[in-house]
């Protein structure tokens, strides 16, 4: 079997967006097992346009990227979910999961940024693969303060969309550059939501929703291994799998 994680660190290109897009809708719709000629039908492609993706994503063929994307669809996945994430975030509540996932339903039209540096940056950009994935609009890498500066050099105004989310990465919560995106971020109307080992931290305090990874285990020397980063990327895997799990049908 090929490994399914592959697909999440892979570019796509928009013709592989739209193709898993469209399988993940019907699968969310609840839909019986759609075949490979209707997606490809449904996306104006070859039945072997999309085998050749599916080969090159690391799967065996259709049906193996099929079964990976339904399991997370799973009708016992929501409960493995919210034990998982008991386990991995330390400020875990029932209210804070039904907020994110409350947040993201209504972000699917929305524009969707993150920003972390260092390793930070690096979950960053697996958040904004994953999300991409999914169907929403990330953007990664960009700073929000040169995304505005260009925004108004080129005239652009600001339509009447849902609000941005921008996903904010960072240890301390103290972090210079990822404080200044929030920042200007939160200056027109983002929501912002934290991944941070201190619930205390600057970060924090400006963030709409929190999750405090690994909070108990402070030390930050590089000698030591740090769980924090993939710790993130795991809490991450899990709250998205919690929102589609409530979002069947």
């Amino acid at each position: 079997m090929g490994d399914g994680y592959f697909l999440l660190t892979n570019l796509l290109s928009e013709d592989e967006k739209k193709v898993i897009t469209s399988i993940t809708a019907h699968i969310e719709r609840g839909e019986k097992r759609v075949g490979i000629q209707q997606i490809a039908n449904e996306n104006y492609l070859s039945t072997t346009t999309i085998v050749k993706m599916c080969k090159r994503l690391g799967f065996d063929g259709y049906s193996e990227l099929y079964y990976y994307l339904s399991r997370q669809f799973d009708s016992h996945g929501e409960e493995r979910s919210a034990e998982s994430l008991k386990s991995l975030i330390d400020n875990y509540s029932d209210e804070l999961i039904a907020r994110f996932r409350k947040l993201l339903s209504h972000s699917r039209q929305a524009k969707l940024f993150t920003t972390g540096e260092g390793f930070s940056n690096i979950v960053g950009s697996y958040i904004a693969q994953r999300l991409s994935i999914c169907g929403f609009m990330v953007f990664n890498n960009v700073h929000f303060y040169d995304y505005m500066l260009f925004r108004h050099a080129h005239h652009l105004p600001d339509s009447p969309e849902t609000a941005p989310v921008m996903f904010a990465v960072s240890q301390s919560g103290e972090t210079g550059p990822v404080l200044n995106d929030v920042r200007h971020a939160r200056q027109h109307g983002h929501k912002i939501v934290t991944f941070t080992k201190r619930s205390d931290s600057t970060l924090a305090r400006m963030s709409d929703i929190v999750f405090v990874v690994d909070g108990s285990r402070q030390t930050l020397a590089g000698s030591l291994p740090n769980t924090f980063f993939g710790h993130v990327i795991l809490a991450f895997e899990e709250l998205v799998a919690f929102y589609f799990n409530g979002n069947q049908g």
